[in-house]
């Protein structure tokens, strides 16, 4: 007799409630009203997906109970709780699809909860940050409304989706303004309150959340004018950004996004300077790599043009490379561009100093990632989802499968951080720590890394005060780590960040082993 893996797997998290109960114990804290007493979760090697679907629910289970407060993360900055929520949304929506008592039960109970963030989220201030910033806003309520349409059709569900839609389109609407044509022919800019800079992720997200609000948007019946669903000025926006980020010269010689573009002599509106996008910033981060992949699977199931998952699976590619990944069996231990040894890493993690804005990145690549490899539909366009025929869906499943083994051994070095509370740390690639004593990774030369160093007060516009905040909390790390045991203590250490991270490439590996199921 054959069992399905979501049989299995539900089972599966029955055998986890029951080795909690026998297990070693520690002190969770849920809220200030309640604590559990939880076993911590022990698996040796994550090799199939009865033991990651637990890892998975353990990770999210460990980011609520040590971070969450009750209505928000309080050890989190706006934008990393925005993709706290987006990731932990994913995460309840991949949970659905496995049946059972205790799946339910967890559930519902982290839905309750991250239904509390609607309130607890500051949105006045993050309404008046950075273009990027906003954008982290649309995507986590898309994501909501995707769990919320697929899990229960209930009235209060729906009093939900409406108000989520509205703040969803918000905060695009204010986003928008970003856009710009007379510099560099197209692009958002960053923010209008230093020198102009168009930015990979500014315009990544664009391309995202403008997919995004035409695929699961229901329309905003709250704000004024009033929207229909699946406004057709979402997918041309998702088109026309895609066209500029594709054709203006953001990647390297590997093939990654570098972080942006200047404009030469620019001193105002009046004296634009060239004009032109002709002075880049070449510092590499992860989440750079990672967002534009959910706005192409989006732009696929919208028009069916192939050459959208093409340059998705060529980012990909070239991603896995640049961690030094060359089989299952044989890594590069030297620093490729993203990572060594196969393992993903931003180049601050080696040295234990990345900013609070840089320990969010390698979770936010995982949960676009995630997106893009979601299995493609078959069969005749119903609506406005494009469905690909059999080949077409085999093809992408195929190439999608052929990540696996690389993301097994990344969810493995991630899980090997945990502390003996559960709790994830950022440095996955421990062994490289050493080496970064003698031979610490830089960024290329061009770069200002302003994600980790703050930005530059030559960023400022003429005229304004020379002196800018820094970007997030800076990491406080040595750059040549003292001998130690767990490098994840220096530096910033685990925070709700690195935990997200855990989360997002445990969730990834859930669905890369479910896809992957014979």
């Amino acid at each position: 007799m054959r069992f399905s893996i979501h049989s299995i797997l539900g089972a599966c998290l029955l055998l986890l409630q029951t080795t909690w109960a026998i297990s070693g114990r520690h002190v969770l804290k849920t809220s200030n009203a309640e604590r559990h007493v939880k076993p911590l979760l022990k698996v040796r090697q994550l090799g199939s997906a009865q033991q990651s679907l637990p890892v998975m629910v353990n990770a999210l289970e460990i980011m609520q109970s040590e971070f969450w407060s009750g209505s928000n993360w309080p050890l989190g900055i706006d934008w990393t709780e925005a993709v706290f929520n987006t990731i932990e949304w994913a995460a309840l929506n991949s949970l659905t699809r496995y049946g059972g008592p205790s799946t339910t039960a967890t559930v519902n109970k982290y839905y309750s909860q991250l239904l509390n963030f609607f309130d607890g989220e500051d949105v006045t201030t993050v309404m008046n940050e950075k273009y990027d910033d906003m954008q982290w806003v649309v995507l986590e309520w898309l994501e909501a409304i995707k769990f919320l349409s697929a899990y229960e059709n209930s009235p209060q569900n729906q009093k939900y989706i409406t108000q989520f839609a509205h703040r969803s389109r918000q905060f695009w609407d204010a986003a928008s303004q970003g856009w710009n044509t007379t510099l560099c022919g197209g692009g958002m800019v960053w923010t209008w309150t230093l020198l102009p800079y168009k930015n990979a992720i500014t315009n990544e997200l664009y391309v995202s959340s403008s997919i995004g609000m035409y695929l699961y948007s229901p329309g905003d019946s709250i704000g004024s004018p009033q929207i229909a669903a699946h406004d057709p000025k979402y997918l041309n926006a998702a088109i026309d950004a895609y066209q500029w980020l594709s054709t203006v010269g953001l990647t390297n010689s590997q093939g990654l996004y570098v972080d942006g573009f200047h404009i030469a002599g620019y001193q105002n509106a009046s004296d634009p300077g060239t004009g032109n996008c002709d002075q880049r910033d070449e510092s590499i981060y992860t989440y750079n790599q990672g967002v534009v992949l959910s706005g192409l699977r989006g732009l696929w199931d919208t028009t069916g043009e192939e050459f959208y998952l093409n340059d998705g699976h060529t980012l990909v590619s070239n991603v896995i490379a640049a961690t030094g990944w060359i089989s299952s069996t044989q890594q590069n231990p030297a620093w490729s561009g993203l990572g060594s040894n196969g393992i993903m890493q931003d180049i601050c993690e080696v040295t234990s100093s990345c900013s609070q804005d840089n320990q969010n990145f390698k979770g936010v690549f995982f949960s676009h990632f995630t997106a893009f490899c979601e299995p493609l539909a078959v069969g005749e366009k119903e609506g406005i989802i494009f469905k690909g025929t059999q080949a077409q869906a085999d093809v992408h499943q195929g190439k999608c499968n052929g990540y696996l083994a690389w993301i097994q051994h990344n969810a493995q070095a991630a899980y090997g951080t945990r502390n003996s509370t559960g709790v994830y740390g950022g440095n996955w690639d421990v062994p490289a720590a050493d080496a970064a004593c003698s031979s610490p990774p830089q960024q290329p030369a061009g770069s200002s890394d302003y994600r980790n160093k703050g930005i530059p007060s030559n960023w400022t516009l003429p005229g304004q005060p020379a002196s800018v905040s820094k970007v997030g909390l800076i990491g406080t790390g040595p750059i040549c780590p003292p001998n130690t045991t767990d490098p994840n203590t220096l530096g910033r250490g685990r925070t709700p960040e690195t935990q997200a991270g855990g989360l997002a490439v445990s969730m990834a590996l859930v669905q890369a082993e479910e896809s992957n199921y014979d």
